[in-house]
């Protein structure tokens, strides 16, 4: 499921984009989101991925209806400078809600895997209307929103396809319209403070992360994303269908099977995510 490079460390990665802009990672696109990994536990999940990255996960909130709930954390594509609004989520089964329903929005999630990824166009009727032109399989637009820890509302649309398309490499597409940008919501977390002895003070953040299987690890590192690999049986319709959607052409390797790899580099050194 994920490989480690135990000896870590964060090396360039040589791309440059056509359009001449700052060298950026492979496989990752001008308007990338955010990346999904999908969890058959949210708890033991987080947990998880907090111990293979070495950073600590914010809870996000729950998605009522749909039977999950996520955390999410920093995310930046290797080569982007500033503080771009993209970020990781991990998305699990939420306890407070019918787990039946949970396992009709994450079928087949057995373990930890990069579920699928989001990219936000310019214009998402323009670029579902040019997607419809270039039958391009989206699936269908939804109107999305999820509670947030802080008793808020998040609000968004999105594309939305059953199964996924392409094995989740072909990336849905998000308008977070007049919302706050959950990116920007991670940069108002402030570092958990500690008392004098060093302990982990109870703030509700941190508790909040504690009940759904959060650790005591400090925030503030960001994960670096080095690359995003796509792969399938039909390289070429997936390399179109992405095109379409985001104005970009990615490399897709052949394979049995379709689906979307991660590399990401944090504190504890450099993971795969299948």
């Amino acid at each position: 499921m994920t490989d480690v490079n135990a000896e870590g460390g964060v090396s360039d990665s040589g791309a440059v984009r056509p359009d001449g802009a700052l060298a950026t990672a492979p496989g990752v696109v001008r308007t990338f989101d955010h990346l999904v990994v999908a969890v058959p536990d949210l708890g033991a999940g987080v947990r998880e991925f907090e111990e293979l990255t070495g950073v600590r996960t914010t809870p996000g909130g729950s998605h009522p209806g749909r039977g999950t709930a996520n955390h999410i954390v920093p995310l930046v594509p290797r080569g982007w400078s500033g503080s771009p609004l993209t970020y990781l989520e991990i998305l699990g089964p939420d306890p407070q809600q019918d787990p039946d329903l949970a396992a009709q929005s994450l079928p087949g999630v057995t373990r930890m895997l990069a579920q699928r990824w989001a990219a936000h166009p310019d214009d998402l009727d323009a670029t579902v209307a040019a997607a419809e032109r270039a039958g391009v399989d989206f699936g269908q637009v939804f109107d999305m929103s999820r509670n947030t820890p802080d008793g808020g509302l998040l609000e968004w649309r999105l594309t939305r396809r059953t199964p996924l398309a392409h094995g989740g490499a072909q990336p849905f597409l998000i308008d977070w319209g007049t919302s706050q940008h959950p990116a920007d919501t991670l940069r108002e977390v402030p570092p958990t403070p500690r008392d004098a002895a060093g302990e982990a003070a109870r703030e509700p953040a941190a508790a909040s992360a504690e009940a759904t299987g959060g650790s005591s690890l400090e925030p503030g590192p960001v994960l670096v994303l080095e690359r995003l690999e796509f792969f399938g049986p039909d390289p070429e319709v997936l390399r179109e269908a992405i095109r379409v959607l985001t104005g970009e052409t990615v490399d897709v390797a052949q394979a049995p099977e379709p689906g979307v790899r991660a590399v990401i580099s944090g504190p504890a050194g450099e993971c795969v995510i299948d």
